[in-house]
């Protein structure tokens, strides 16, 4: 009866060691199993948002999927040897919203397509654009352009020199506008420190103040498009809510409904291992 009783107990005991299985923590971007570095593909939470992606030796390498609540495609992350190379963030209609390399270069769309910025880190040329798809500012480090909706030139430096386009200054009730043949593209204030380029249509485009030192772009509708102000950068949707954040080497992506869905795995739980 006693060998019988003790066989059971051993069969329990190995039951429950097997129900236990492996302890799997993700801690200081490594994945561990029972405290060694694990390998293998794996499901866990990262936040509120559903993940998908293997490790090997511990480290994140190969294509990680994360997921809005409802299933669709948020982000995906290519990773090598832990390293992230390229992440491609989308919107909930499916449409790319985002697209960041490992060498720094940088495209970012509205919701229907359109872009909203590019950055191409080899020749250090950043472009912002308008609504309708045209360029607003082109930057590099020789020259910066500035243009309406319709692609005419409103103002261009090149060399840290101003290049002449044609454009004619007049005072007026106290202030002055700055006109391009018969048309007023922008006016300047009386003291000559903020200056405000218009749509073709009137409506304020862009305000440089150069005694604050913040430039910021709007929307025709009137809200504000970008806003650089010393090291923080925002760009927003049309309706005014953060789009994207960047203040020196950190930078925050944000869904409409203005959540954070951008970023290192935070918070991970509800590891599982499927393969």
């Amino acid at each position: 009866m006693k060998k019988i009783l003790s066989a059971l107990l051993l069969v329990f005991a190995m039951i429950l060691s097997a129900c236990g299985g492996i302890k799997y923590e993700y801690k200081d971007g490594v994945m561990y199993g029972d405290g060694k570095e694990a390998t293998g593909t794996f499901k866990f939470k990262a936040g509120k948002y559903k993940v998908k992606g293997s490790f090997v030796n511990g480290l994140p390498d190969g294509l990680f999927e994360e997921y809005y609540p409802d299933g669709k495609i948020m982000i995906k992350d290519t990773f090598v040897n832990g390293e992230n190379t390229k992440e491609e963030i989308f919107y909930k209609n499916g449409q790319l919203m985002g697209v960041f390399a490992d060498d720094e270069d940088l495209k970012l769309y509205f919701d229907d397509g359109k872009l909203v910025m590019t950055y191409n880190d080899k020749t250090d040329e950043s472009v912002i654009y308008h609504e309708n798809g045209n360029p607003l500012m082109v930057n590099n480090d020789k020259e910066s352009t500035i243009y309406d909706e319709n692609n005419e030139m409103l103002f261009k430096v090149q060399n840290d020199e101003p290049v002449d386009i044609g454009l004619t200054l007049k005072e007026k009730d106290g202030t002055f506008q700055i006109l391009k043949g018969n048309k007023v593209i922008a006016k300047l204030d009386a003291n000559g420190e903020i200056v405000s380029y218009l749509y073709s249509t009137g409506e304020v485009m862009l305000k440089v103040n150069d005694t604050t030192g913040v430039t910021e772009f709007f929307f025709k509708n009137g809200n504000t498009f970008m806003k650089e102000d010393g090291n923080k950068n925002v760009i927003n949707y049309k309706n005014g809510k953060p789009l994207y954040e960047m203040e020196g080497d950190s930078w925050v992506i944000y869904n409409e409904e203005g959540e954070k869905i951008a970023g290192e795995f935070e918070l991970v739980t509800d590891i599982k291992k499927i393969n």
